[in-house]
């Protein structure tokens, strides 16, 4: 399966998406790689639109496989947010694209860490945490994926 103008999988990269009701944060690194990159966030403005963007950052990115957060529960059931996000990379599925999941029950706590340094101005954008929770889901990806 496969979408006319993304690389084949050899060697190419990967999108990691933090999704959310509001924002999609968004990381990209090299698959095989070790570390991954923020590439800001992207509004939510409804399935079809945020579909098509994410679309549109893979062909530009050269990335065929996404990888997305998966919110559970401290216990590892799924919850409302879980349903929602399938929901989400079914619809990117349908479109062409490869997608994998990670629990991303702690990134969050990981990226407002990573984030602490940042000047207060910058830390306070709405989705500079999203960005920072893409990144340490594609980071946990690329260690359980050499």
């Amino acid at each position: 399966m496969g979408v006319p103008g993304f690389a084949s999988m050899g060697g190419v990269k990967v999108i990691g998406l933090d999704v959310g009701d509001a924002r999609i944060g968004v990381a990209v690194a090299e698959e095989g790689g070790t570390l991954a990159f923020g590439r800001g966030w992207i509004e939510r403005k409804g399935l079809e639109d945020d579909v098509a963007r994410v679309l549109e950052l893979a062909r530009r990115e050269g990335a065929a496989r996404v990888v997305v957060g998966l919110p559970r529960r401290t216990g590892g059931e799924e919850g409302a947010q879980a349903a929602k996000t399938r929901r989400f990379a079914r619809a990117l599925e349908a479109a062409g694209l490869e997608v994998r999941f990670v629990d991303e029950r702690f990134t969050t706590r990981v990226a407002a860490r990573r984030t602490a340094h940042l000047p207060r101005k910058k830390r306070q954008e709405k989705g500079r945490l999203d960005e920072a929770a893409a990144v340490a889901i594609l980071e946990t990806y690329l260690e359980r994926n050499p």
